[in-house]
């Protein structure tokens, strides 16, 4: 028999990492997050195009690891963290879409849609989904849009759980086309926009039974037409260790069926408290079905309850919309450091994503890394003198540039790297791979670039060492993905998103 991992322990997994974040940003960890990145290289060498290759979860393994920081770049401390859940179009609400009730009796994120968000970045659960009179569903035709505790039904019969509406901070940071952040407030004044969510927080009832599942329709019932045009069906009784829960049935006109069941003891909407016929303190319950309408040769229905949360629905907005992800953002920009020194070079591409847990400096004391940002990249000073045909700046200053990453040769050494980044100074940016080797550049050597420089370069200082030790820290998280241009005047904005 296969384990079940609930949702729960994922949860709680995530919640780990999101207190060591939070802690390391108070100053009260020695968990400290990072983004990196890296590959400036193509992904195929000699093919005109740079295609991404796939990777399978075969490629879990410490060589793949190693790779990635063979090409690390810079990192950059992690910045902001959510929860997110999955959103995007589907998770949209529009008009003349049919949406599914919550159900506690799917796992994790189901294609079926539940919850909704307005354009207005309120965020919904459906309770009820609106029906015709003979029980079938119906398309939503009302954007939920009240921010109140309780459940009204809407004119198209659809009912809304209003959980909380996204920040503006929160959109920047963690709104994308597939993902949507969700959050759990501590507190909240009430001028901050997050204080309708803590109301709704505060407001939760425990064990509830927020709607009925059909399991045996049963019948043929006996029943009474409602003005609404519903023909509504015996009497249901809701028996638990729990109090108050009330549902009425929906009979199917062309059998005397039941079709639904519903929250309250009418479908007279005026009449429904959603919050009080959803009871309250329900640990288990089964609905038992009148016999006394039940006509000659027929089957009682079976019929199941449907709980919310523990703690409610509204009680932790994580739970309730299942959340098991969690998304690192980043917006760096070229910067440098004490020195001088670039901590982000630009003027470069990256085609690899990491999330890096507990880089270490490069130094012989290996500390915690905890600056904003820094290289990983080894750097050399050299002595230049360019020759016929190398590239000329429009201010008449030579610089070494090139459209593609060449390979810099140590005429003394045989050492060999991929050449990142240079300055003005004549400071030169390279890291090494297996392709290149790992021979460590000589102080006074010779360094040429073959059919891409024409003059002679000269190491003055090899070896100057990066910011950060490549190999320290635990990698958590790769992405493999198209080159991914940089430019000194545009501001980043990465995101890194961990499914547990």
């Amino acid at each position: 028999m296969a384990a079940i991992i609930t949702d729960k322990i994922k949860l709680q997994l995530a919640q780990t990492i999101f207190d060591e974040f939070n802690t390391a940003n108070l100053g009260d960890s020695n968990n400290y997050y990072y983004i990196g990145v890296g590959r400036s290289q193509q992904w195929q060498a000699e093919a005109e195009t740079d295609v991404v290759p796939n990777t399978t979860a075969a490629d879990n393994h410490e060589r793949e690891e190693r790779l990635f920081r063979y090409n690390l770049q810079s990192v950059k401390a992690a910045e902001n963290l959510s929860f997110v859940i999955p959103g995007g179009p589907d998770y949209d609400w529009s008009a003349n879409k049919e949406y599914y009730e919550y159900s506690d009796a799917i796992a994790g994120q189901p294609q079926a849609t539940f919850y909704v968000r307005t354009d207005e970045n309120k965020v919904y659960i459906c309770i009820r989904k609106g029906k015709n009179g003979d029980g079938t569903a119906k398309t939503s035709t009302v954007k939920p849009d009240h921010t109140n505790t309780a459940l009204v039904p809407e004119t198209d019969g659809y009912v809304w759980k209003y959980l909380y509406t996204i920040t503006t901070t929160a959109a920047n940071n963690f709104l994308t086309t597939n993902f949507m952040p969700v959050e759990f407030v501590d507190s909240a004044a009430p001028t901050d926009p997050r204080f309708s969510q803590l109301s709704v927080q505060n407001a939760a009832v425990p064990g509830q039974i927020i709607g009925y599942r059909v399991i045996n329709p049963g019948g043929p019932y006996s029943g009474t037409v409602h003005s609404s045009g519903i023909k509504v069906g015996p009497a249901l009784t809701i028996i638990g260790d729990g109090t108050n829960a009330k549902a009425y049935p929906i009979l199917n006109p062309i059998n005397n069926s039941i079709a639904a069941v519903e929250v309250g003891d009418s479908p007279d909407a005026a009449a429904i408290s959603f919050v009080s016929d959803q009871g309250a303190n329900y640990k288990y319950a089964n609905v038992s079905v009148s016999s006394a309408t039940l006509q000659a040769g027929g089957s009682n229905a079976v019929i199941a309850p449907v709980f919310g949360p523990r703690n409610g629905i509204g009680a932790d907005a994580r739970r309730d919309l299942r959340s098991t992800s969690l998304m690192f953002n980043i917006k760096p920009v070229g910067g440098v450091d004490v020195n001088n020194e670039p901590t982000w070079p630009v003027d470069q591409d990256y085609r690899q994503i990491g999330l890096i847990k507990n880089i270490r400096t490069d130094s012989a004391n290996g500390e915690f890394f905890t600056a904003e940002a820094g290289t990983a990249l080894s750097r050399m000073k050299a002595n230049l003198t360019f020759g016929d045909g190398d590239y000329l700046q429009a201010s008449g200053e030579y610089q070494l540039e090139f459209d593609d990453d060449p390979i810099i040769y140590g005429t003394d050494s045989n050492a060999a790297g991929y050449m990142v980044w240079n300055d003005d100074s004549a400071t030169i940016w390279y890291h090494q791979t297996e392709e290149t080797g790992f021979t460590q550049f000589a102080d006074g050597e010779a360094i040429t670039i073959p059919g891409k420089f024409a003059g002679s370069m000269t190491i003055d200082s090899a070896n100057i060492a990066p910011d950060v030790d490549r190999y320290s820290g635990e990698l958590l998280f790769v992405s493999n993905q198209s080159a991914t241009a940089r430019d000194p005047q545009q501001t980043e904005d990465i995101k890194v998103v961990v499914r547990l």
